[in-house]
């Protein structure tokens, strides 16, 4: 070979190597990426006040179910981020009415918490500040990522001395105190986030309103994460602790901003030169209130559209305005504005009569200024919970919609944002009270019906003690014959949404038997009834053996309870099941239709019979009966989630091979995995 040839091969194997080199480099790159984003979970949540977000078992794939309907994510739910590989996906881990699920999130609507929160972010001055004011831990994330974008914030910690548990047992409603609301109609009625310890009668599932027939009495749960002040410590909804003195920084532009989609952005009230917002910005500089809390306020109060209360053209009280519907108390028949015009109309005190548009909002700004910024109650949140003006601690509070804090809140925060004016020094004054849970609390899901009683509950000829009723009641008793081996259960629900289990044929045993009836609500809650049967009298069992002539017992590696028999592997033949059993006396296994089953495997639905008792087995996974996992059961399944057949009995305890909760998604993905040879379900 030539010196000219040796040196053209050299030259190709030169470049083949740097193209392989480039390509392993790339290959590294890409392998580092996906590890560092897998590398470790981080922790986040939907951002608060974002309600309805679809939980998915893929990116943009199927919304994972519970009970047979979505899953949807509100503001607050705690999240393990497993990985931001796709930027617009996020792959997270969560717990959703006691079970955890693994699925896929759209990345615009979760925060990720800071990373820096166990340190102190590098500014020792901000952190020997937060000590100084005596911010708890929990706290301090949040604030250090809200001063990490806006350093000319202050934060201000206001120490009220009350204990947690006692503010937030008199926050929430009780029986003739209902201070905080929620709206709930046929389109989204909420049913998980109304009270079912006010106003709400469980045995026919209904809710007394307390504003019109759409507003209900708040939750506890619902009332107590309102209550967080760590759930407003977010960018958005920080305004919820701002204070709200006049600011001459906040201009007509922001106030119109707060204005926009309502009827009152960029126009004139009827006889005014000026537009609402100039008045607005007029009046807060004379009252010594905030424009842009005037502004929040007045469209919190009367919404988008205007009415007979706001337009001076009510029949009752012509020419008369009220545009924060102060003295609208609330009541079912839903007459707010007619007396919140009575209010107006009536008395000296604040320029009144308000027959004007100006004279009310004007008014209505040195009424709130005078009764609640000069008493301590000067943010949105301490107007909304008094917390602070501890002449009348919990009472003396605005707003009766326990969400208008932080509807309010990001109204403030879009007119500093439009205006431009984010960068001011502004101040929040935040509550701080005693022995408060170590992290916030998390925000309950809307969705679900919570009833979770039966309407009904027999057994089949036999009378229960005491007798059956809707109540709180959940122990009955009854006794059986010694020689009645079996009982039929039913039982219905008060709410057609929830679900029962343990109903049905029951195998008995002699003496003794307590059977569980666990009825699930639409929103996950249980409730438990206790059905205790005495099969033979109490005299006699005593004088009977406990394995009496021709009875059967078990001394196998099977699970026997509730009917079943479990714990058996797939593809297990007759002969060895027969023999793993371990029956001391003889047994028949029939397929499901009654055939004699000698020989081929068992499957699920077939029935083991002893002398005294009928058994089903139960293969989980497999919902077919064939005894085997396959494509055949993971359709089955898939038709049952969708609706267009339905499992019952064997088949569906089968199909929920995750052990716990209804058939979902999830139980599909683990049959799939199974069948694919990724996963293993447990027969347990």
């Amino acid at each position: 070979m030539t010196t000219k040839a040796n040196r053209k091969l050299q030259m190709k194997l030169s470049a083949t190597l740097l193209i392989w080199s480039m390509l392993c480099i790339s290959w590294v790159c890409l392998y580092m990426d996906d590890i560092k984003s897998n590398a470790a979970s981080k922790y986040g949540c939907i951002t608060p006040g974002i309600t309805n977000v679809y939980f998915r078992e893929s990116p943009a794939g199927e919304p994972i179910t519970y009970n047979g309907s979505n899953i949807m994510l509100n503001g607050g739910q705690e999240l393990e981020i497993l990985s931001t590989k796709n930027s617009s996906w996020y792959k997270v881990s969560l717990i959703y009415a006691g079970n955890e699920y693994t699925g896929y999130v759209s990345s615009s609507f979760i925060t990720i918490y800071s990373e820096e929160s166990g340190g102190n972010s590098g500014d020792t001055d901000f952190e020997n500040y937060l000590n100084k004011q005596g911010f708890p831990e929990s706290y301090k994330e949040q604030l250090r990522s809200l001063h990490a974008l806006h350093p000319n914030w202050v934060f201000k910690a206001v120490h009220t001395g009350l204990d947690w548990e006692d503010v937030v047992a008199n926050e929430v409603n009780i029986s003739g105190r209902v201070n905080n609301m929620v709206e709930g109609y046929s389109g989204n009625p909420r049913y998980n986030w109304r009270s079912t310890t006010v106003g709400y009668n469980y045995k026919n599932d209904t809710w007394s309103s307390y504003d019109g027939s759409t507003w209900f009495a708040a939750s506890d749960d619902l009332v107590t994460y309102y209550l967080d002040p760590r759930v407003y410590l977010y960018e958005k909804f920080i305004f919820a602790f701002e204070t709200l003195s006049y600011d001459s920084s906040q201009t007509k532009d922001g106030v119109e901003s707060i204005l926009y989609g309502t009827f009152m952005a960029n126009s004139k009230p009827s006889g005014s030169s000026s537009t609402y917002a100039e008045l607005m910005v007029k009046a807060g500089k004379k009252s010594g209130v905030s424009p842009y809390h005037i502004a929040s306020r007045i469209k919190q109060e009367i919404g988008a559209s205007i009415t007979s209360g706001t337009n001076g053209k009510n029949t009752t009280y012509p020419g008369i305005y009220n545009f924060y519907n102060i003295g609208a108390f609330a009541s079912p028949e839903g007459n707010a504005i007619i007396n919140g015009l009575k209010w107006a109309s009536s008395g000296s005190s604040y320029g009144r009569p308000w027959n004007t548009a100006y004279k009310s909002i004007l008014g209505g700004a040195q009424y709130i200024g005078d009764n609640y910024i000069l008493k301590g109650q000067n943010t949105l949140y301490t107007q909304k919970f008094n917390v602070t003006y501890t002449a009348c601690l919990y009472s003396h509070q605005y707003m009766g919609n326990v969400q208008a804090v932080s509807s309010e809140a990001q109204k403030v925060y879009a007119a500093y944002s439009g205006s431009g004016t984010l960068g001011n020094a502004i101040t929040f004054s935040i509550p701080v009270y005693k022995n408060m849970p170590a992290t916030m609390v998390s925000k309950p899901s809307d969705y679900g019906n919570p009833n979770n009683y039966l309407k009904s509950l027999s057994v089949n000829g036999y009378s229960l003690s005491p007798k059956f009723s809707v109540s709180k009641t959940t122990e009955y008793t009854l006794d059986i014959p010694a020689n009645k081996s079996s009982v039929d259960i039913s039982a219905s629900t008060v709410n057609s949404n929830a679900t029962v289990n343990g109903t049905g044929n029951v195998s008995l045993k002699k003496g003794t038997n307590v059977i569980k009836i666990v009825v699930t609500a639409q929103n996950g809650n249980k409730r438990t009834y206790k059905l205790t049967i005495n099969r033979g009298a109490a005299t006699n069992v005593a004088d009977e053996p406990d394995n009496p002539s021709g009875g059967t017992t078990f001394n196998g590696s099977y699970t026997i309870a509730d009917g079943y028999i479990t714990n058996i592997s797939p593809s297990t033949s007759v002969s060895s099941f027969t023999k793993k059993l371990g029956a001391s006396g003889s047994i028949s296994i029939t397929t499901a239709d009654g055939t004699v089953k000698n020989s081929g495997d068992v499957g699920t639905g077939d029935k083991v019979t002893t002398g005294d008792a009928t058994y089903q087995i139960v293969i989980y996974g497999d919902v077919n009966g064939d005894g085997k996992i396959s494509a055949l059961d993971l359709l089955k399944i898939q038709k049952h989630l969708m609706g267009s057949s339905s499992l019952k009995g064997a088949a569906l305890t089968a199909a929920n091979v995750k052990h716990k909760g209804s058939v979902s998604a999830l139980d599909l993905l683990k049959v799939q995995k199974y069948i694919m040879g990724s996963g293993k379900i447990s027969q347990k």
